[in-house]
Parts: structure tokens; sequence; C-alpha cells
């Protein structure tokens, strides 16, 4: 890590003599936002891309995201103007590296001519030499004390113990907005609909009877609760008349298949499936509520208002937990009786069961 963030600094110097300093914000037409993460962290980040929109409500925006955030940004033109599908870079885990993709990437951005290159990615350590090298008139975003910055006024450091969405709003007073908007949201369509009906063979069954969705799967298993835990949980809620649909990816096949061999009961899965995200969204609005892992279907049932509780083993519920307390509650390593007692509370009560 070191060694690459040396390497940057040295394209840096070479690169220094195309910026501009000192641009007004009213000369702001052209900006790119950096965020290659996936689907949680870019649900998360809504909130502050939308005041990244008021701040500059003319200019071109554009994201450099994970090339399968693609399909994502589609559901937020009002917010995005152009999707930049950003290569895996050396040091980022959420992609394989792919050098000569990246540095395609990178003078393709440059060739854009941006005005403003914010960082969004995190605290910056690797993140804010590599967006110095989009050769923006200036940069914002976040860096820890003692690592580079590429301009001393435009950045802060980076918030520690805060929410996640909260710590991307951190960086708004940097460009003059105090947003306090914190709200999630992704927009469903009919199509997202019609295609949950044609994908799925048992869709019509759960039109007679109230379903909940279970997720039991992570982007690590060390975020996830035991498949012998969502087993007993999904025949508790079979017995108390409640469909289980057990969600996931393809990749998640196999665990999701564990899980129900475990079972007494009946359920339904849509792994096999693989859902693309707008069905799975209407899945997950029309069903009685979520209980999953803390992993990025968590973030897509706060955008839909969806109820849900929220499982977490390790990670820290201060920066990843839902905010509305009414619609979302969330444990820590739970037992399966915890579980069924706050589903019991919060989910099946509202059901009348």
């Amino acid at each position: 890590m070191e060694a690459l963030t040396f390497f940057l600094h040295g394209i840096l110097i070479a690169n220094a003599f195309l910026k501009t300093k000192g641009n007004s914000m009213s000369s702001i037409e052209r900006v790119i936002i950096f965020r290659a993460l996936k689907l949680g962290d870019m649900l998360c980040s809504i909130p502050a891309i939308r005041g990244v929109r008021n701040a500059f409500p003319s200019a071109h925006i554009a994201l450099a995201g994970h090339p399968q955030m693609g399909l994502l940004f589609s559901r937020y033109k009002h917010y995005i103007d152009e999707f930049i599908p950003f290569a895996g870079f050396p040091g980022m885990p959420e992609s394989p590296p792919n050098p000569l993709g990246v540095w395609e990437t990178i003078r393709d951005i440059q060739n854009k001519r941006f005005d403003m290159a914010i960082q969004l990615h995190g605290s910056g350590e690797l993140s804010n030499p590599l967006i110095s090298l989009f050769n923006a008139k200036s940069s914002i975003g976040h860096y820890r004390q003692g690592h580079y910055r590429p301009e001393q006024g435009f950045f802060k450091l980076y918030p520690e113990n805060t929410h996640e969405i909260d710590r991307c709003l951190s960086l708004l007073d940097v460009i003059g907005v105090d947003s306090k908007d914190r709200t999630l949201e992704f927009s469903l369509i009919d199509e997202d609909f019609s295609l949950l009906q044609s994908d799925l063979s048992f869709s019509k069954n759960l039109k007679t009877k109230p379903y909940i969705c279970l997720h039991p799967g992570a982007s690590s298993a060390s975020k996830c609760w035991s498949p012998q835990n969502f087993a007993l949980l999904a025949d508790w809620l079979s017995e108390k008349g409640v469909d289980v649909v057990f969600t996931g990816s393809s990749l998640e096949s196999p665990l999701i298949d564990n899980i129900r061999s475990l079972m007494k009961c009946q359920s339904y899965e849509v792994a096999s499936n693989n859902l693309s995200l707008g069905p799975l969204g209407a899945l997950i609005k029309k069903s009685s509520g979520l209980i999953c892992n803390d992993t990025g279907v968590s973030h897509l049932a706060a955008a839909l208002k969806v109820s849900s509780i929220v499982l977490f083993i390790q990670t820290d519920p201060d920066r990843w937990a839902p905010l509305n307390k009414k619609l979302h509650q969330w444990l820590m390593n739970p037992s399966v009786e915890e579980v069924r007692k706050i589903a019991q509370e919060f989910l099946l009560k509202e059901m009348a069961l």
C-alpha cells in the first residue's frame, strides 16, 4: 500500500501543472463523484449525492462507481447525468485489480475536464491520490491525519465515529450546503413488478398469504448469522402462518439450499432466479418485512420504507444500522429466541399474527 501511494504521488507531481487552482463554486459546470463501492455503501451515499445536485443544479454530474452499480444509478438520473464504470484499482478490495482498464478510465476522465472531483469513497489514504489523477480543477473529500490530501482548503478530517450517511453528508458543508436530509430512496417502476411476476413461479401464491423475506447471505461469511439459526427462525415463522421467501444472489444458492435442507416447513427461494435489483426491490416492497444480516439489502429495505430486523455479527450498528427506528430494529449477535421475540412484537403484531 505505501509503495503504491508513493508511486501515485510521483505521478501527481508530473500532473501538477495541469491543475488550475482557486476556481470559485459559481464556476462549477462539470462534477465527478468517486465512490466505487457496492449496494449498501452506494445507497448510504444517496443523501450526499442529492445534496451535490442541489448545490449544482445546472452542472453535469458524473459518478465513477463500481461496474455492478450501473443499473442502480439508472434509478437516479435526476441526480446523476453520467455513470463511469471504474475498473478494479490495486489496493481496493471491491473489485479484482485491473491496471490496464483503470488507467484507460483515468485517461477518459482526464479528457472530460471536470471542474470538481468529490471523493466519497472513504477516508482517502488511497482514494485521495487517485482522484488527484482525474485532473479536476479542484477536489474535496475526507482525509486522515498524516495522510495525503490534494488541496488543504477543500478537505476535512475523516469522522471516525458516525453513521455512514452522516459521514457522506458531512462533506457538503465544504461546498456550502447545510443538508440534514438523511432520507434514503429507491424508485420502483411498473416493469419491476411485472418482471417479478414472470420470474417467480410461486408469485401468485404470495398474493393470498403474507410473506417475510429472509436474507441469510452477506459480503463475507463473518457477517452472517448461522444457517441453523435461520432454519429455526424460518420454521417458526411458517408455523405462525407466514410464508418465508429466501432472497439472495445465485452465488448464495448453496447457503440457502443448506438452510432449507435443515427446515421442517415449506419455504420459497429466489436466489436461483438471480433477480436483478428492480424485481428484488419489488419483492421486498410487497413483503410484510425483511430479516437479514448487515448487508446491502438492509439499506434497500430502508430506502423502500419496508420494516426490517437487521442482525449484526461483527460490524458496527452505529455506523450501518437503519436510522428509522419506527420501521427498523437491529440486534447484535442475537439468539434465535431474541430474534423471535422482536419478530413477534415488531413484524407479526403488525400483521395481526
